[in-house]
Parts: structure tokens; C-alpha cells; sequence
């Protein structure tokens, strides 16, 4: 097979309970990052349309992931395995709760840039794909070859935090003073992104 990984195609759109999926995707089978010959253009990349309303969506979303990954029907449509993706969504709540590491200090211009489209990316809508964040923002890189469970289990640690009232208030690097919600919608449209290259049947 080379350095390609199977691909298989699947067309399905659904609603159920607040979630918009829509897809029609060359589907690769998990692999770690890396393995692949050339990296994907994830502007261009298919992927699913998600809507979450609230981490119960999140949680629901989440449950399907892992019952595709135990049925050994997951894949992918973008560069990072579904492990990968689970763990950098993680990763950004975790800072989001408890701080960003000092390296985190992007430029002036693109800190006045980030001020001016703010309100856009703390509406909740779907975060805009294809951001290359280079070797400067390795902080921002899951863990290479995280696990499914692993991934699973770090955003479940950090839903757990939520439902026990704990509250993301850091400031971000880009955006500044960040309140509770500002930071809930951030993230659930930051995760809507990524798990719209997560892929499994019926999906």
C-alpha cells in the first residue's frame, strides 16, 4: 500500500439532537501523523458540518467516536488521526482553564488582527480551517500518536471540570480578557472544527 492509507467513501446527512452532520469524504483509516506521503490541505479537505450546542452534544459526539473506534470503523479526512484531534481539542481547554504557556505570545499584528474578529470567533459558529500554526506554536501540537482512549480521556477530564462548576476564565495570547461563555463558545466551535474531520459509518 505504500504510504497511502485505505481510503473507502461514505455519503450520509442527519439532525439529531442539535448535531448537523453532513459528509461526503475520501475516509483514511487511522494512522499516526506523519505516515501519510503528502500533508492534506485542510482548507480543501472534506468534513463533516457539527453543531454544538452544548458539551452534552459534545458528549454524545464523543460516545459515537468510541463506539466507531471499538466497531473498527474510524478514520479521518485531515492530516491528524482522530486520537490527535481528540487531544489537541483537549489540550486547548485545559489552557483555557488553566492558563497559556509563556511561548505563547503571538505578534503584534496578529494580536490586532485577533481583536477585530473576536466577536466571530467567540459566536460558537465553526472555527475556519486550514490555520498552520508552525514550529513557533508547538504548544498547540497533540501528543504524536495519541490513542483514541487517551484523547477520550483527557476531554472527558476536562467535561468534568465543567459539570463541576469550575469555570475557563484565562486570557488568551490572541483575544485578551476572555469570560466563561466567550471561552465555551470558542471551544465548542474550536472542537466542532476538528471533529469534523473525525469519519466513521453512518456518519
Amino acid at each position: 500500500r505504500g504510504a497511502r492509507a485505505p481510503v473507502r467513501r461514505a455519503t450520509r446527512a442527519l439532525n439529531a439532537r442539535g448535531v448537523r452532520i453532513r459528509i461526503r469524504a475520501r475516509i483514511r483509516r487511522s494512522t499516526p501523523t506523519g505516515t501519510n506521503a503528502m500533508p492534506i490541505d485542510t482548507k480543501k479537505a472534506p468534513r463533516r458540518e457539527l453543531s454544538f450546542h452544548c458539551t452534552g452534544c459534545l458528549k454524545e459526539e464523543m460516545a459515537r467516536i468510541e463506539a466507531a473506534e471499538a466497531a473498527g470503523t474510524l478514520g479521518h479526512t485531515g492530516n491528524w488521526t482522530p486520537g490527535e484531534i481528540l487531544d489537541h481539542i483537549a489540550l486547548t481547554w485545559e489552557y483555557a482553564f488553566d492558563g497559556w504557556p509563556a511561548e505563547a505570545k503571538p505578534n503584534l499584528f496578529i494580536k490586532l488582527i485577533a481583536r477585530t474578529m473576536k466577536g466571530r470567533f467567540t459566536s460558537g459558529r465553526t472555527l475556519p480551517a486550514g490555520f498552520q500554526f508552525g514550529s513557533a506554536a508547538s504548544y498547540l501540537a497533540p501528543r504524536p500518536g495519541c490513542t483514541v482512549a487517551e484523547g477520550l480521556a483527557r476531554l472527558r477530564r476536562i467535561l468534568d471540570r465543567l459539570d463541576r462548576g469550575e469555570e475557563m476564565r484565562a486570557p488568551s495570547p490572541a483575544f485578551g480578557a476572555m469570560s466563561h461563555e466567550e471561552n465555551m463558545r470558542l471551544e465548542l466551535g474550536h472542537a466542532q472544527l476538528h471533529l469534523g474531520f473525525v469519519a466513521y459509518a453512518g456518519s
